[in-house]
């Protein structure tokens, strides 16, 4: 009594004996062609699980070695993106200095200083200060630097205008 067909020819008495039997019930489920089928699917799967354990343990030590050489990456990245900030800010810093408006600043405040290192020179020839070789060599320098400043600056705002 393994199969459903044989299961079927057994009369009502005989049904309820096989029930209270449990050793007999377990070797007629054991039998059955759908218990075997699932007890060979069952085995298959665990040999499958297996052999995919097996590879994947297979694998650690690569997976191991990329996850190592993926951290090293993250750290040089980390270190490339410190350097670019840090250029990024002294390039801002630079240019910032450096910017048209910036040098008409300077050229500005170099030409007024010159104007008044002019103009103390005259103050100081005309208070009789200074002797009039020092006053004259003196107050050319000036007037020329002065020049050249007001000619460049000049020149920047013309170029700045376009």
């Amino acid at each position: 009594p393994g199969s459903p067909r044989r299961l079927g020819a057994l009369s009502t008495a005989q049904l309820r004996a096989l029930l209270q039997d449990e050793p007999r019930l377990q070797r007629a489920a054991r039998l059955s062609r759908k218990f075997q089928s699932l007890q060979l699917e069952r085995e298959m799967c665990l040999a499958s699980n297996c052999t995919q354990a097996r590879v994947n343990l297979s694998l650690r030590p690569r997976l191991e070695d990329g996850k190592a050489s993926l951290a090293i990456k993250y750290q040089e990245l980390q270190e490339i993106r410190e350097a670019c900030w840090d250029k990024q800010q002294r390039l801002e810093a630079y240019l910032e200095k450096w910017s048209p408006q910036s040098a008409l600043g300077q050229l500005q405040a170099k030409l007024d200083a010159s104007e008044a290192e002019s103009e103390a020179q005259i103050k100081q020839f005309l208070a009789q200060d200074l002797p009039l070789e020092s006053f004259l060599e003196s107050f050319c320098q000036s007037r020329t630097r002065s020049h050249v400043c007001r000619t460049q600056l000049e020149k920047l705002q013309e170029l700045l205008q376009k």
